[in-house]
C-alpha cells in the first residue's frame, strides 16, 4: 500500500521559487541526480513510502506539489551521534491541485486516498507567470 510524506516548504512564496531553491541542493546518487529531504526520525512505515510514495510539499498553507521518493538511506554527519535519514527524491516537482493544510512542524504521513491529484510539472522561476497574474492565481488558491 502506497503512503506519502507531507512536509512544509519553509519560507517559500510559491512553487516556482521553491523549484529554484531546490536546484541548489541537488546531489548525485549512483550516477543520478536526486533531491535529498533530511529527517532526524526514521520513518516507521518506510516500505510503504518506497512503494510509489512521494513527498508532498506544503507551500503557503496549501499542498501544492510533490516529488516521488526513490530511496531512503541512513545518513550520519561525520562525528555526529544523532540519527539522520535522507529521503532521496526525483528532482522533478509535480504540481498538484492545491489543498489547504494547517501549519505543522516536521513531517506527517499522507494516506494515498487523501493525496491531491496531479496537475503537471513545475518549472523554475524563470517560467513563472507574470507577477500580476501570479497574485490573482494565489488569491484564487490556484498557485
Amino acid at each position: 500500500m502506497t503512503l506519502h510524506f507531507l512536509k512544509p516548504a519553509l519560507r517559500m512564496q510559491d512553487v516556482y521559487s521553491f523549484a529554484q531553491r531546490q536546484k541548489m541542493f541537488h546531489m548525485k546518487q549512483n550516477g543520478n541526480i536526486v533531491y535529498p529531504v533530511w529527517t532526524s526520525r526514521r520513518p516507521a512505515r518506510m516500505q510503504e513510502l518506497l512503494d510509489g510514495g512521494s513527498v508532498y510539499w506544503v507551500v503557503k498553507n496549501q499542498i501544492q506539489c510533490r516529488q516521488r521518493i526513490l530511496d531512503i538511506t541512513d545518513h550520519h554527519e561525520d562525528g555526529s551521534e544523532k540519527p539522520a535519514y535522507l529521503l532521496l527524491c526525483d528532482p522533478q516537482l509535480i504540481r498538484t491541485r492545491p489543498m489547504a493544510k494547517k501549519a505543522f512542524q516536521g513531517w506527517r504521513y499522507l494516506e494515498n486516498d487523501k493525496a491531491p491529484a496531479d496537475i503537471g510539472p513545475v518549472y523554475a522561476e524563470d517560467e513563472a507567470p507574470p507577477e500580476d497574474m501570479a497574485r490573482d492565481l494565489r488569491a484564487a488558491g490556484l498557485l
